[in-house]
This record gives structure tokens, sequence and C-alpha cells, in this order.
């Protein structure tokens, strides 16, 4: 009887305490006496062959952490305990239950965008409707420190700024060259899934995945790139079609490692508060977070597009710039903001096929 095993345990439990005293008894059941060392005892109550035969559907560990149960070894008296659900249902595996006060099991649904979170416990909408219609309903408001210690923490970035390069340390700009970029309208946009790893103490190291695009706006409008065999040659188009804007954009896979100092030690302070079944809460970084690395990526895909205002000519093509591309990136983060900048060690096109140039971009992390 001993050797019974967890899953038969939740069953019979669920079944038996089920609407059903166990007193006594009754007629048609089966009484079943599971000894558990030797002061305590479990007494089960079956009706049935078919009662076992459900054993496999029912979670133990979730039955015994929602009854709490405790054997106080000292005292004479048999206590009693009855499951309000007589279906057994909430005890199904699979099935989350959220408990609200302990009382009974609500529907909960979560929003989560960015740093915030709303929460929605209620049994119906019309249990919302009666609480907005409740002026004496209480609003709770609290804040803290959440101590989120961990090994490893997953996030997605998105990361928005603006892009440039550099040429012998100089803005082409600086020169009067054709391939001069506009700083307003080269953006550049990435896709992060990064993992932060605590090495110890404020030391962490983030690494991870990004796709990034690259977008450099020519400061003049007329500007036109054209690949030939002997390099890239930089043009313009005829004044008079009324250029709009053109620009060369490559997209990027890279890979990157950023050891980072965290003086928060990765702690965030916490802001929420709660109305009825309504729950909002806010999260926001601590203290000061900077870091170096270096990251490698390669080219996916490129492209030139030329607007005028009766025609857009976008044409795809390698343009000989470089497929694998490799640089040095910083952070730095206070509270709730985070920034980056980026730098390429290589050229971005081909040596010898076109202007020396070194990519550079920064912006804000979200």
């Amino acid at each position: 009887m001993k050797k019974l095993s967890l899953s038969l345990l939740a069953v019979l439990i669920a079944i038996g305490l089920s609407g059903t005293s166990a007193k006594a008894n009754s007629e048609g059941m089966d009484t079943i006496l599971i000894e558990l060392g030797q002061n305590s005892k479990i007494i089960l109550v079956v009706k049935d062959q078919k009662d076992l035969e459900t054993i496999k559907n029912y979670d133990i560990n979730k039955m015994l952490k929602d009854l709490k149960l405790s054997i106080d070894s000292s005292s004479s008296e048999v206590n009693y305990l009855q499951i309000t659900d007589e279906s057994g249902t909430r005890y199904l595996q699979d099935t989350t239950i959220v408990w609200s006060n302990n009382e009974y099991p609500r529907h909960k649904a979560e929003i989560n965008i960015g740093n915030k979170k709303l929460e929605v416990a209620a049994d119906d909408w019309d249990d919302i409707e009666d609480e907005f219609d409740n002026d004496d309903l209480e609003v709770k408001k609290y804040e803290y420190v959440e101590d989120r210690r961990y090994r490893t923490k997953h996030s997605f970035n998105v990361e928005l700024g603006m892009s440039n390069w550099l040429e012998d340390g100089k803005f082409p700009n600086d020169n009067n060259q054709q391939y001069a970029v506009r700083p307003w309208g080269s953006w550049f946009v990435g896709l992060s899934s990064i993992n932060k790893s605590q090495v110890g103490g404020p030391l962490f190291v983030e690494w991870g995945f990004s796709l990034n695009w690259y977008n450099w706006k020519f400061d003049d409008d007329r500007t036109t790139l054209d690949k030939t065999p002997e390099g890239l040659s930089f043009g313009t188009i005829d004044p008079n079609l009324n250029p709009v804007k053109s620009k060369l954009s490559a997209t990027y896979l890279n890979a990157s490692f950023v050891p980072l100092l965290d003086f928060a030690k990765g702690t965030r302070k916490v802001k929420s508060f709660e109305r009825g079944s309504l729950k909002y809460t806010s999260y926001k970084k601590r203290g000061i977070r900077i870091g170096a690395g270096v990251y490698g990526g390669y080219r996916l895909g490129s492209s030139t597009k030329v607007k005028t205002e009766s025609s857009k000519d976008k044409e795809r093509g390698s343009y000989y710039m470089n497929n694998f591309r490799y640089g040095v990136r910083a952070q730095f983060g206070y509270k709730g903001l985070d920034f980056f900048a980026n730098y390429d060690l290589n050229d971005v096109f081909v040596s010898g096929k076109g202007p020396s140039l070194n990519a550079i971009s920064f912006g804000i992390i979200l």
C-alpha cells in the first residue's frame, strides 16, 4: 500500500474527497488506507475500479500545494478536508489555475508591452463593469525594489538610431564627397535577441543575435551608384527630374558579445496599483550600466533607391559591399534609458572597388 504512485494518490484524493465526507464508509464504497511513515495515514474512499482509470489525468503536486496540507503530529484529532470543486477539474494536469485571495479560481489575462504589464483577473466582463461603477472600491498602490537574481535572462530588444560612415576618421561631408550621407534620414533599425548572464557581482555579459538594417541617405538627392568592372561609380541624375531622395541600404545578421558593468546588479524598481480585477505594473531599471564588446555580421542583402517626383528606381545588388563585417560596440544606460554605438573596423566596400568607409551607428535601446 505504501508504494502507490503519486498519480494514484492524486486521483483518489480528487475522487474520494470530492463532495464526500471521509468520516464513514458509504454504501457501495471501498476504503483504501495509505500509511505514510509510522504515524501518518491517508484514508481514501472510491466507488469502483473505473475511478482508478483516470489516475493519469491528475496532478498531485498541484493539489497538495493548493490544499497546503500540514500534519500536526502532536494533535490527537482527526482532520477532514473537502474539495469544493466536485469535478476535480482544477487538478487535471496541464491546467493552470490562478487564485484570488485563495477563495476561488479566476480567469486571467496578461498584456505585456515593453516594461509594462496589465493583468485582468475576473470571472466575466460583468464583474469588471460592476467594479468600474463601484466608487468605493479600494485602490492599492505600492512600489518596491525587485532583486532579480538570475544566472541568465533573455530579452528581445529594439534598437533605433542613425547611421553614417567615416573616411580616415572624418565624415565625407567635410570633403564635399558625392557619397556624403545626410545624418537625419539615414536610419538604423535593429531587432535583437539578447541573453544577459551574470558573471559575478556587477559584472554581466550580454550576448546574442540581431538583425540590422542600415540606410545611408545621400546628402545630394541626385546621387546615383553604379557598379562597373573597375569599381563603384558615384554620379548624379539630371536635376530637371526633381529628385526627392537617393540612398543605399543593407541588411546584416550579427552576433555580439558585450561585457557589461551593471552597478544595480540587475535589480529594478517596480511600481504597481490594483483596483479590483485590474492590476497595472511598470518596471524601471536602476543605477548605471556601461559596457564595451565586439560583434560580427554577414550581409544578407543590399539595394539602392533613387526617387524623383515622377518615378522610383530601386535596384538590388552587392555593389562591391563586403559580405562580412566586424567591429566594436559600446553601451551605456542610466535607470530606464539605454544607448548604443557601433563602429565597423572593416570597410563597407571591397578594397580597391570603392571608397574606404567605416560604418557607424548609434541610438537608443528599447
